[in-house]
């Protein structure tokens, strides 16, 4: 398919943003060291930003590209590589507590505790495993590789919602609108998130190209994308407005 000048502009930028995200979260990582623990929210960023606070979860060990996961990463390597039964993970009790959490590895948890990976949906985990298939060529380990497929699967659906997004927004604002706006959601401060281990580039990818495949009328595409994108994030229940708009 043949890009037009302003979609080439889009996917340039696309190009440049993954650079520096890559690039800067390496310069970083080199120079500086973080105060830690952080205290924004009491009791949670305290035992979570800890210098040992990852020590109990392997797949957020792998030195490759480890400035790319944390947090709930760890559930998405998880279920891509081992399944929602990875007995790797940590199991929680049916009284469950969110302030003071209560966990246990599944070998050693009772049984009638939960998994926790059931608390995360599995489309992107699918997508990350699909890719992990290919990137195998890599001969890197298996975390490392389904990493790399995370990361890969993310900036995938961030440039998916850049051209999306150009789409929606140039039949209003014209092709430099359209690329203003692609240009916006990979500045916005919690772009970064776009170019790590979690659902967020992918969720974006696919609902903005759902609204602009709605939007001219093209029902099955849309409609099987806003099927993946409610199975990447919950959120994604509420593309049935905007798509009830749209017919």
């Amino acid at each position: 398919m043949k890009l037009s000048p302003s979609r080439r502009t889009v996917v340039v930028i696309w190009f440049a943003w993954m650079l520096i995200m890559i690039g800067y979260q390496i310069y970083v990582r080199a120079r500086f060291q973080p105060d830690r623990p952080d205290y924004a929210v009491s009791i949670w960023t305290q035992n979570e930003t800890r210098a040992n606070s990852q020590n109990d979860k392997p797949y957020l060990l792998e030195p490759f590209l480890n400035d790319h996961v944390s947090w709930d990463s760890e559930y998405y390597l998880s279920i891509a590589l081992g399944g929602y039964a990875d007995p790797q993970m940590r199991s929680i009790p049916p009284t469950f507590k969110r302030i003071y959490p209560q966990v246990a590895l599944t070998g050693e948890a009772p049984g009638d505790w939960v998994l926790m990976n059931y608390a995360f949906l599995p489309f992107y985990p699918l997508v990350v495993r699909v890719f992990y298939y290919r990137l195998q060529v890599f001969g890197l380990n298996p975390i490392a590789t389904a990493t790399l497929s995370g990361v890969f699967v993310s900036l995938l659906g961030t440039l998916l919602a850049m051209l999306a997004l150009h789409d929606l927004a140039r039949d209003d604002l014209g092709e430099s609108g359209g690329v203003r706006a692609a240009f916006y959601l990979i500045i916005f401060p919690a772009g970064m998130f776009l170019a790590q281990v979690y659902t967020e580039g992918l969720f974006l990818g696919l609902s903005f190209a759902t609204l602009a495949l709605a939007r001219r009328q093209r029902w099955i595409w849309a409609a099987l994308l806003a099927i993946g994108a409610v199975w990447t994030r919950a959120a994604g229940e509420l593309l049935l407005i905007p798509l009830l708009w749209y017919w």
